[in-house]
C-alpha cells in the first residue's frame, strides 16, 4: 500500500544506525527494527536497529513441487486480484481525495491567514504612517510656534535695547546740558572771583600808593623841618646833615625797590592765577570732551554688539531649523524604506506559498498518474 509523506527537508532527517555485535553462542535472530520519533515541526528522526549477526548458515530452501492449478482457480485468483486492485485503487483515490481536500483547506486557510496578515500589516503601516505624519505636523507646528515665540522675544529684546539706548542717549544729553550749565556757572563764578581779586589788587595797589604818598609827605615835612633847622645848625650839623641826606636817598631807593618788587610780585601772582584758571578751564573742557567721546564709543560698541548678537541668534535659529527639518526628512525616508522592505518580504512569502502549492499539486498529479 502506498503511503504519501509530506515534503520533508533533508536537514530535518537524522538517521542513526546501530550495529550490535552478539556472541557466536547466541542463536536467536532479530528482525530489522525501525523506530520513528518526531523531533521538530515537519521533521522526523529515524533510528534503524539491525538484527544481530548469526554464525549459522540459513537452511537451503526446500524445492516446492509445482502445483497444478485449474482454469477455475486461475480465474478465481485473477478475479480476487482484480478486486484487490480495485479496492486498492478506490482506497488510494479516497486517500488522495482526502489529502487533496486537506491540502486545499490548508491552502485556503494559509491564503486567508496571509491575506489577513497582509491587510493587518498594511493597516498597521497606514496607521503608523498617519500617526507619524500627524506627529510630524504637530512637531513642525510646535517648532514653528517656538520659532515665532523666539522671534517675538528677539523683537522684544531689540525694542528693550532700543529703549535703553534712547534712555542712555537722553541721559548723556542731559548730562552734557547739565555739564554745560555747570561750566557756564563755574566760568561766571571764576570771572566774579577774578573781578573780586582784581578789585582787591586795585585796593591793595591804592593802599600802597597812599602809604607811599603819606611816606613822601612825611619825608617832605621832615625835609622842610630839616631845612628850617639847617640854617640854625648849618655849621654845627653839616656832617650830620650830609649823613642824613645820604640816608634819605638810600631810604628813597629802598622804597622804590620795594614798590617795584611788590608790583612785580603782584603781576606775577595775577599772571599765575590767570594761567591756573586757564589750565583748569582747558582741563575741564578736555575732560568733558573725553567723557562725551567715551560715551559715544560705548554707545557705538553697544549697538555693534547688539547687531552681532542678533545676527548670531538668527544664524543659530536657521541652523537648528534646518537640522530638524533634515532629521524629519531622514526619519520619513527610513519609514518608507522599512515599509517597502516589509512589503517585499510579504510578496516573497506569498510567492513561496504559491510555489509550494504548485509543487504539491504537481506531486499529487504525478502520484495519481503513476498509480493509474
Amino acid at each position: 500500500m502506498w503511503c504519501l509523506l509530506p515534503d520533508i527537508p533533508t536537514s530535518y532527517l537524522n538517521f542513526t544506525t546501530l550495529n550490535k555485535m552478539a556472541s557466536p553462542a547466541k542463536t536467536d535472530k532479530k528482525s530489522t527494527e525501525i523506530r520513528c520519533e518526531e523531533k521538530s515541526r515537519g521533521g522526523m528522526s529515524y533510528e534503524v536497529i539491525l538484527a544481530e549477526p548469526s554464525a549459522d548458515k540459513p537452511d537451503p530452501p526446500t524445492p516446492v513441487s509445482p502445483k497444478s492449478m485449474t482454469a477455475e482457480e486461475i480465474a478465481q485468483k485473477l478475479q480476487l486480484a482484480e478486486e484487490r486492485r480495485k479496492s486498492m485503487e478506490a482506497s488510494r483515490l479516497a486517500t488522495v481525495g482526502e489529502r487533496m481536500s486537506r491540502l486545499e483547506e490548508a491552502s485556503r486557510k494559509r491564503e486567508e491567514t496571509n491575506a489577513a496578515f497582509v491587510s493587518a500589516t498594511q493597516a498597521a503601516l497606514e496607521d503608523k504612517l498617519d500617526a507619524t505624519s500627524s506627529n510630524r505636523e504637530a512637531y513642525l507646528n510646535g517648532l514653528r510656534a517656538k520659532i515665532t515665540d523666539h522671534l517675538n522675544n528677539v523683537d522684544n529684546v531689540r525694542k528693550q535695547l532700543d529703549a535703553q539706548t534712547n534712555d542712555l542717549r537722553q541721559t548723556i544729553e542731559d548730562k552734557l546740558r547739565s555739564a554745560e550749565v555747570n561750566r557756564t556757572e563755574n566760568m561766571g563764578k571764576m570771572l566774579e572771583k577774578l573781578k573780586e581779586h582784581e578789585e582787591y589788587a586795585q585796593k591793595v595797589r591804592l593802599g600802597h600808593e597812599d602809604a607811599i604818598r603819606k611816606l613822601e609827605d612825611r619825608i617832605q615835612s621832615k625835609l622842610v623841618l630839616a631845612s628850617a633847622n639847617r640854617d640854625t645848625e648849618l655849621m654845627k650839623k653839616l656832617e650830620t646833615l650830609r649823613e642824613h641826606s645820604s640816608k634819605i636817598s638810600e631810604a628813597q631807593e629802598l622804597v622804590n625797590k620795594k614798590m617795584e618788587t611788590m608790583r612785580l610780585q603782584r603781576e606775577q601772582e595775577v599772571a599765575a592765577k590767570d594761567e591756573r584758571l586757564r589750565k583748569i578751564s582747558e582741563k575741564k573742557v578736555f575732560q568733558r570732551q573725553e567723557s562725551v567721546k567715551s560715551n559715544s564709543e560705548k554707545l557705538e560698541q553697544a549697538l555693534e554688539n547688539r547687531n552681532k548678537e542678533e545676527e548670531e541668534l538668527k544664524k543659530q535659529t536657521n541652523e537648528k531649523m534646518r537640522q530638524k527639518l533634515q532629521s524629519a526628512e531622514q526619519n520619513r525616508m527610513e519609514l518608507m524604506a522599512e515599509k517597502n522592505k516589509k512589503k517585499e518580504e510579504n510578496d516573497r512569502r506569498a510567492e513561496l506559498v504559491r510555489a509550494n502549492k504548485e509543487r504539491l499539486m504537481a506531486e499529487v498529479k504525478n502520484d495519481t498518474a503513476s498509480s493509474g
